[in-house]
């Protein structure tokens, strides 16, 4: 082929893509209706699980990777009440809006529905043990919030019972049995994957997805953008560090350690907090599971340890593993967990607000690993054990 037969076939491949990655209207600049709905537009930067357009009267979601080991995508059609469906777009899903009632399987999905202030659009969730939020957990008290079951075994009767316009849950496989269980109900399902984000911006960004079923989109970017800007604020308080504390993170399970690879979310967040994460090699974004003794091998003389799960002392890692006590940074302790924020109910905030608020986050992180850099501040989400 000639350069300009390759480089006409490039094109055509690119437009094809392109076609089929999004509803064909959307891309049909010309294609304008002086009675259109005009839709507060939310822009996506860094969030790399969904996309989110704008059609004539609609809007269209798209979730890249709905579950860990999805071949592909899942769409959503949202569209509003007395609309028609525009037949050129295909959706696995119809979702009419602005949703009113909703139910959630996940509390990563609550901090959202409080900063939007839409708290009261939800009537149902699985375990409310498990929530953080003192504005859901008076809203339970009150009766206002149903208790459905957990993820894996939930009450399908008072799930149907509460009618709700949308289930807002998540997957862990295409064999997932809670979700073909509420596939089966005929309710309307709609997989947040945000827990899929390996940067904290990008999962703190998925307001914007749950802004959409609302039509709140100008609320959640004037939100979003407040938590970016401080976050780079403190990050860029730390990038003229020449010296970064060397860390690791996690525990061991069972004969199992389950270190964040360099690409995490938990790894970015240190490198953002001006660490030397001992791992920051391992180019993948998941967790690599790994044994005590690679974990001591390469962090006996760390300087800090985080993330040391849920332990409340020094006292109780030894008691758990005796083996804890032969790193440096248990015998200096300068070991930290997330659990400052933690109610009665063992509820922790930092599994709930946390991935919405990564500026919070990163303030703890580098006010533990350069405490010269926010000399006053009291940590929110991370404390150091006794």
């Amino acid at each position: 082929l000639c350069m300009k037969n390759v480089v006409k076939l490039i094109f055509l491949v690119v437009i094809i893509a392109a076609c089929q990655s999004r509803p064909t209207d959307v891309l049909n600049a010309d294609d304008v209706d002086s009675g259109a709905i005009e839709f507060d537009r939310a822009e996506v930067k860094f969030a790399e699980g969904f996309t989110l357009y704008y059609g004539n009267n609609y809007k269209w979601i798209s979730v890249k990777r709905p579950y860990p080991g999805a071949v592909g995508p899942v769409n959503y059609l949202l569209l509003p009440y007395g609309v028609t469906a525009p037949d050129s777009v295909a959706a696995s899903q119809v979702i009419r809006i602005p949703v009113t009632r909703l139910v959630s399987t996940s509390t990563t999905h609550l901090p959202a529905l409080d900063m939007l202030k839409e708290s009261e659009a939800l009537l149902g969730f699985a375990n409310i043990d498990y929530i953080s939020s003192p504005l859901q957990l008076q809203r339970a008290k009150a009766g206002k919030l149903t208790d459905i079951g957990r993820q894996q075994g939930l009450n399908m009767e008072k799930l149907i019972a509460l009618a709700p316009q949308l289930v807002m849950t998540y997957s862990m496989g295409a064999a997932d049995e809670s979700v073909q269980s509420l596939k089966r109900s005929g309710l309307s399902i709609v997989l947040n994957a945000d827990f899929l984000e390996s940067s904290p911006l990008g999962r703190a960004e998925w307001i914007k997805f749950t802004a959409a079923f609302f039509n709140k989109e100008k609320e959640a970017d004037s939100i979003f953008n407040s938590i970016e800007k401080e976050y780079n604020r403190l990050k860029a308080k730390v990038e003229h560090k020449n010296e970064r504390p060397s860390v690791f993170s996690g525990v061991v399970y069972g004969d199992t350690w389950y270190v964040p690879g360099g690409q995490s979310w938990a790894a970015r967040f240190l490198q953002d907090a001006g660490a030397s994460y001992l791992w920051a090699d391992m180019e993948t974004a998941g967790s690599v599971p790994t044994s005590f003794e690679e974990v001591y091998a390469r962090a006996s003389d760390a300087d800090y340890w985080v993330n040391a799960a849920d332990y409340q002392s020094l006292t109780a890692l030894k008691n758990a593993d005796e083996r804890y006590t032969n790193f440096l940074a248990w015998q200096k302790g300068a070991v930290y967990t997330y659990t400052n924020q933690q109610n009665e109910a063992g509820a922790n905030a930092y599994l709930e607000l946390g991935y919405a608020r990564p500026d919070i986050v990163l303030a703890d992180l580098i006010a533990i690993l350069h405490p010269e850099i926010l000399p006053d501040y009291e940590l929110y989400f991370y404390k150091k054990l006794e």
